[in-house]
């Protein structure tokens, strides 16, 4: 079953308006309804909160890495009363009616989120009325103090060095090259501030596993770098494979430091490898090491 969606991805991949069919496929799967939207908002709302107890968003200056096409996590910051966030895609997929449905979703679920982020309602509702008036996306984007940058590059910001108080991304950092992933992380050192940080959610596992729960989240590291390039290291389906490992090594080598961390691990994935045939490099590191399926990474660079 999943070897089909590989196979209609990388067919999507080849051909003109690919992309937009895929983004078809993904509406037909209810991924952008408004109840799934619903769902992400507390989701995100109680990663704020967290990163608030590292950097203070009130007041902050914010680098968002990937959009995507709804921008939760843009609009949050603004909530949450952040000065600017800079938000970074290399194609401008936000809609305005997602943002339309975005903004009806948050403001059913105020008094959740006032009591998530710590903000009173009486603020959250006051800032949420200010986008009310907004008559295109252009004017949703000027009011919650967005700054779309798309297409753009969060390896190439252009911002001004030591500007910047959270570099963040979610879900983000798993689709793309690995020279990529160090771009973007000498892109934080360059305009953190010393008092900044940078937030990553890296989803580690074999994404085709929430497609077809018969797979495991590991499945993906029995196949050969070759073959996983050809099928799935597409414009449709880019994933690097990368384990959270090698992230911190990228975080290192570019001089940062990792100051707090949560990872999952699936103890059913970890025997499974003991007994899986593992491909590459990937026999280099310990069942413990690879069963690692998501994490949250927090680091500096003072």
């Amino acid at each position: 079953m999943w070897k089909v969606k590989v196979l209609i991805q990388f067919i999507l991949s080849k051909i003109p308006l690919g992309e937009k069919i895929n983004h078809g496929f993904q509406k037909m799967n209810g991924s952008h309804d408004e109840q799934t939207i619903r769902g992400k908002i507390i989701t995100l709302a109680e990663t704020m909160a967290k990163i608030n107890e590292h950097v203070p968003l009130e007041g902050a200056t914010v680098v968002e890495i990937g959009t995507g096409w709804v921008p939760i996590s843009s609009l949050l910051f603004y909530l949450m009363g952040a000065k600017v966030c800079h938000t970074y895609d290399h194609v401008p997929h936000v809609r305005y009616q997602l943002m339309q449905m975005l903004l009806r979703s948050i403001e059913g679920q105020q008094k959740e989120l006032s009591k998530i982020t710590s903000i009173s309602h009486e603020v959250l509702a006051t800032r949420l009325a200010r986008l009310t008036e907004a008559a295109n996306l252009e004017e949703y984007f000027t009011k919650a103090n967005i700054i779309y940058h798309a297409p753009g590059d969060g390896a190439a910001t252009g911002l001004e060095d030591k500007s910047v108080d959270l570099v963040y991304s979610n879900a983000v950092l798993e689709h793309v090259p690995k020279k990529v992933v160090y771009g973007v992380t000498m892109e934080c050192k360059r305009i953190l501030k010393k008092s900044g940080v940078a937030y990553h959610l890296i989803g580690l596992h074999d994404h085709y596993a929430d497609f077809d729960k018969r797979i495991s989240k590991v499945n993906f590291l029995k196949y050969s770098e070759r073959v996983w390039s050809f099928f799935v290291k597409n414009k449709i389906s880019y994933h690097n494979r990368l384990r959270e490992k090698q992230f911190l090594d990228i975080i290192k080598e570019c001089g940062g430091k990792v100051v707090w961390q949560e990872n999952k691990v699936n103890p059913d994935d970890i025997d499974l490898l003991k007994t899986m045939k593992i491909a590459g490099t990937f026999q280099e590191m310990s069942p413990e090491e690879l069963a690692i399926y998501k994490t949250e990474l927090i680091s500096t660079f003072s």
